[in-house]
């Protein structure tokens, strides 16, 4: 009888909670926009600046090309010269869409101090770096169909190398690799489906990067296991390319950062994460920093079923 008695309580409850929702307007608050600037140099390679404006978050969906700053004045210097960036794009057929960033004409170099400086309308943002990273040289790749972790099995890429010792090093995963129309994207999002911008018989070469970053501490010198689940599916055999990107602090604390906001906002246990500056004023968010990539190694993916 006591169990009918709570079963009853608890069906009377959830009439009322049912009968008690409401749809409430949240009134938007004033809000005022930053840009987000990422930018990167990286030795042989022209640098690279992407410059956004942040929205509300009640914003609703957004197109990323409005988010675009598109009327900065966007500068690299060093001791020997001034590179005045200009504003460029390439089409993603990945994902349907174009990615706008700015563009330096000269090529960096290596062992270099770096100075960005962003002018955006009456605000001038500005940071610094060295292009001093050491490269790490991955040793060897392998594959497993079970890699576990918080979200179930997956397959899993797994790259070995050894850290650089007595310096603070920071690592991002990269990899390269074909992606057909039968490609799907294992995180779904509205992804899911078979890729829009491909003809069946069309490849294209799809670079993807890890969403973590990952630090040295307590494995200053040793070698190192990263595990990490591909964001694509594939239907047939396919070749990878993998490379570690070595990064600086500035680049690893931004990324981690938004690495943990991802994760607050699908998982209600972790603690909401904020960004804050850091390189630059009040009035920006994001980096300034040097990379610099490791040799790269192939690996042949089975069928991901």
């Amino acid at each position: 009888m006591t169990a009918i008695k709570k079963w009853f309580g608890f069906l009377i409850l959830a009439a009322i909670s049912i009968k008690c929702q409401k749809e409430v307007a949240i009134p938007q608050l004033p809000y005022e926009s930053k840009i987000i600037i990422q930018g990167i140099v990286e030795p042989d390679s022209f640098p690279i600046v992407y410059i956004n404006r942040t929205v509300p978050y009640l914003s609703g969906t957004t197109d990323p090309a409005d988010l675009v700053v598109r009327n900065a004045t966007v500068s690299i210097s060093s001791e020997e010269e001034t590179d005045l960036l200009y504003l460029d794009s390439i089409y993603l057929q990945f994902d349907c869409k174009y990615s706008y960033f700015y563009k330096g004409n000269n090529v960096s170099k290596n062992n270099t101090t770096y100075t960005l400086t962003v002018i955006d309308g009456a605000k001038t943002h500005a940071a610094t770096t060295t292009t001093s990273l050491k490269p790490v040289v991955i040793s060897r790749v392998s594959y497993t169909p079970d890699f576990k972790d918080l979200y179930g099995t997956h397959e899993g890429v797994i790259t070995y190398f050894t850290d650089i010792p007595e310096e603070d090093n920071y690592y991002r995963f990269e990899m390269k690799r074909k992606v057909f129309q039968s490609t799907r994207h294992v995180t779904g999002n509205g992804r899911d489906l078979l890729v829009p911008c491909l003809q069946e018989g069309d490849t294209i070469l799809y670079t993807e990067t890890g969403r973590s970053v990952y630090n040295d501490e307590n494995l200053q010198g040793k070698e190192i296991q990263l595990v990490i689940e591909p964001a694509l599916t594939h239907l047939v055999k396919v070749t990878v390319f993998i490379r570690i990107v070595s990064i600086d602090k500035n680049a690893y604390e931004f990324y981690n950062l938004i690495d943990g906001q991802k994760l607050a906002q699908f998982n209600p246990f972790v603690e909401p994460v904020f960004i804050f500056p850091e390189q630059f004023s009040s009035g920006a968010i994001g980096f300034f920093s040097s990379i610099v990539r490791s040799n790269e190694m192939s690996l042949e993916m089975p069928p991901d079923d």
